[in-house]
């Protein structure tokens, strides 16, 4: 294959130019891609811990379609900090959101600083590779495409294509190939054998073709290249073994079934090992991109020819990412894109990520799970937990496999630094106000709670005044300045300029729709000519309505009428005014969930009579009361399924959905059970059909409320009734019994 010289897109941080790069590529590759003209609209950027720097980017790429990147530059060898592979309960018995994994590291005492999705995962939230945490193996595969591995001195490395070798030994010499460890065995798995320890959850979870070999432990972790010795306890021709603290599951199928049956009986004591090469062996910290998305971005500094041939349709799909580099100096990078979303973010493309990673000084670069799952927190300046810093594309965060997490490895201390915000200041119109936010860090940039009575507040220059509960008042005359605050020897200010030069303004909600008699607050922004907001407070500018959709005053707050109506909130300041079309009509909430009198339960291939419909005092998410659904799927076999019907006034089942909706969505307070949920419809031609919620297996997380969501497909024929919420199980190695909690079933319009 010739040398070829190849035009790609690199961005210089945030600005983009172009480059050559000359590699062994397909004949057909991206030579077209042209020059890149780039400009930045926002950027911030501060130093999240020691060893930690966050930087936030929004810019239009080549195409002037427009791109958000999050990403942190870490040096994986300071003290103060450490990386972590994480996964929910430190299992792999089902998916959680980041968020979630972030609270359960805090409530173990540990101070998260940033986090990102990881690995791909299987439909029952088991990450796709290896996972291996604090030297110990959580799950693997037997071939690993990319990973990200730590070593025990700190340092970081992107290896690909790894291998691992397990097996189990008899005394006699006798040994089998182990496939899997810690992965799901399903009916269709034959001649293989799969490895369980308690990292798995609290069973294997494993259909009945095979024969299961339960061992005895001396409470000994499953860790690369070192030996575990077990005694067999039990061995047992079925399926979903119980495992215990410090037992290991050897699980076999087809001829390997036939092996155990021949070489293992009760008493024998096992020698199991788990290798890999590539030097991985000595990682305490692994997290792997395993699927066809996990592809290498970047090898030696260069682009692989593998993700530069745009006949592949993988290589030339815009989606949201999540990548991870490493520098020539051993800077390991975290990098985050959004995208799917129209008129915020696009998405990059593999080229795209490669050649971004390239401008940040990246020699080394793997693609991780993306899309839907692209998820970035931060731990802002003064603040004690992360937040979440991108927009995920689906509008909310999904459950995931495991997270990459960055935490402290020191505790918060006195205070030595004062941190105001907003950070770049504030810019607003003469008589508008704000109140800023006060906090604290010690040396190590952990947050510190600095009481608001400890502090003084004072401005420089003649620009306004502020309270002493932080509130700024701007004057009425156009200026710079500077608000000031202090405690004891400690001081922190901010910029601040009062202004005139608006050049727009913008009210927020656009057009929507406000249930009658209800209030909905307006927000007012206004823009100067370089599209930099301009606080602009609601009683600066004079409000109206037009039709019969209610009443608005000084403070902005629409108060809807009574009655259906469709109007416009109207708005002026000075020579700009702004409005947004609103719909005073039917509630947008389905069903709350407060009373009975139009639910009803029935089931479907479930434990006759188990699944029942109760009203609960708690948990609740909205009002005094949740609907409660009791199920029991356990030896049922086909489909099984739980409803909860939505009755019409006449108590048929059929509820009349008002109006066309963009979405429906409601909250949902799981147990676990890793179950599809979807909405039962009528639509107008009379056709019954079923749109989902969730994914199979979606309902993965445990006690806590998450709003669940569908878009109304656009070719759906109205008028439409909605028949029921139903909870669905097909995989006969999940029919478990169970209790969730479903609350304010809601239309978005």
């Amino acid at each position: 294959m010739r040398k070829k010289v190849l035009m790609v897109p690199v961005w210089s941080g945030a600005l983009a130019v172009t480059v050559l790069f000359s590699g062994s590529i397909p004949q057909t590759t991206y030579a077209q891609a042209g020059t890149i003209q780039s400009s930045v609209s926002a950027l911030s950027s501060f130093q999240a811990a020691p060893g930690v720097k966050h930087t936030s980017a929004q810019f239009a790429d080549q195409n002037q379609a427009p791109q958000s990147v999050h990403r942190m530059e870490i040096n994986p060898k300071e003290a103060k900090i450490a990386i972590k592979a994480v996964s929910s309960k430190n299992e792999v018995s089902g998916g959680e959101t980041v968020g979630y994994m972030i609270k359960e590291q805090e409530a173990l005492g540990h101070q998260v600083i940033g986090a990102v999705n990881g690995d791909f995962f299987s439909s029952v939230g088991v990450p796709s590779g290896l996972q291996i945490t604090d030297g110990e193996i959580i799950t693997s595969t037997r071939t690993i495409k990319t990973m990200l591995y730590q070593l025990p001195e700190g340092s970081v490395h992107l290896e690909d294509s790894v291998t691992m070798t397990a097996t189990v030994s008899t005394k006699q010499g006798e040994t089998l190939a182990i496939d899997m460890v810690n992965r799901t065995r399903i009916p269709s798995h034959a001649n293989y054998a799969f490895l369980f320890t308690e990292r798995f959850g609290s069973s294997t979870r494993s259909p009945d073709n095979g024969i299961e070999v339960l061992l005895q432990t001396q409470k000994e972790k499953l860790q690369p290249g070192k030996k575990v010795k077990g005694t067999v306890v039990d061995i047992r021709e079925a399926g979903n073994t119980p495992i215990g603290q410090g037992q290991f599951v050897l699980s076999a199928t087809g001829p390997k079934a036939d092996w155990v049956k021949q070489q293992v009986a009760a008493g024998d004591t096992l020698d199991i090992e788990v290798s890999y090469d590539k030097g991985v062996n000595k990682a305490r910290q692994v997290l792997s991109g395993n699927s066809t998305g996990g592809v290498v971005l970047l090898k030696n500094g260069e682009i692989p020819a593998a993700i530069l041939d745009p006949s592949v349709a993988d290589n030339v799909a815009v989606h949201p990412r999540t990548m991870l580099g490493t520098k020539a100096d051993g800077t390991l990078l975290v990098v985050e894109v959004d995208g799917r979303q129209p008129g915020f973010a696009t998405g990059m493309t593999y080229v795209e990520q490669a050649a971004y990673l390239q401008s940040l000084g990246a020699v080394n670069a793997i693609n991780i799970d993306g899309g839907g799952s692209s998820t970035y927190y931060v731990r802002e300046p003064g603040d004690v937990h992360p937040t979440l810093q991108n927009r995920p594309s689906d509008g909310a965060e999904r459950p995931v496999g495991n997270s990459l997490m960055i935490l402290a490895n020191s505790q918060p201390s006195v205070l030595a630094k004062l941190v105001l915000g907003p950070a770049k200041g504030v810019q607003l119109t003469p008589g508008s106000h704000t109140t800023l936010t006060v906090k604290g860090q010690d040396r190590f940039l952990n947050g510190v709670e600095v009481p608001a009575s400890s502090v003084t507040w004072s401005v420089e220059g003649a620009v306004g005044t502020v309270d002493a509960s932080g509130t700024f008042t701007a004057g009425v005359q156009p200026g710079t300045g500077k608000i000031i605050v202090r405690q004891g020897q400690l001081e922190a200010s901010i910029p601040v300029v009062v202004t005139e030069q608006v050049a727009r303004i913008e009210l927020a909600p656009g057009d929507f729709v406000a249930e009658a008699g209800s209030s909905t607050p307006m927000r007012l922004t206004a823009y100067d000519a370089n599209g930099l907001p301009i606080l602009l407070s609601a009683e600066q500018a004079e409000w109206g309505v037009k039709g019969e959709v209610g009443t608005i005053g000084m403070d902005g707050v629409l108060r809807a009428g009574s009655t259906d109506a469709y109007g416009h909130v109207t708005v002026a300041y000075k020579d700009f005014t702004a409005s947004a079309a609103v719909h005073v009509g039917p509630s947008p909430i389905i069903e709350s969930f407060e009373s009975l009198d139009h639910i009803s339960a029935s089931e479907v291939r479930a434990v006759p009579g188990s699944v029942k419909l109760t009203l609960a005092n708690d948990p609740v998410r909205v009002g005094q009361t949740a609907g409660k659904l009791v199920y029991d799927f356990t030896e049922t076999t086909g489909t099984s399924a739980a409803y909860v019907n939505l009755l019409d006034e006449n108590g048929k089942v059929g509820r009349p959905l008002e109006g066309r909706p963009e979405r429906i969505g409601m909250w949902v307070y799981a147990d676990g059970g890793m179950h599809q949920l979807r909405l039962g419809i009528t639509n107008g031609d009379g056709v019954n059909q079923l749109w989902n919620f969730t994914s199979v297996g979606g309902t993965n997380w445990k006690n806590g409320w998450r709003y669940v969501s569908l878009e109304v497909p656009q070719d759906a024929v109205f008028p439409i009734k909605l028949r029921n919420i139903a909870m669905e199980e097909k995989n006969v190695n999940n029919k478990q019994a169970g209790v969730v909690y479903y609350d304010n079933l809601t239309a978005e319009y």
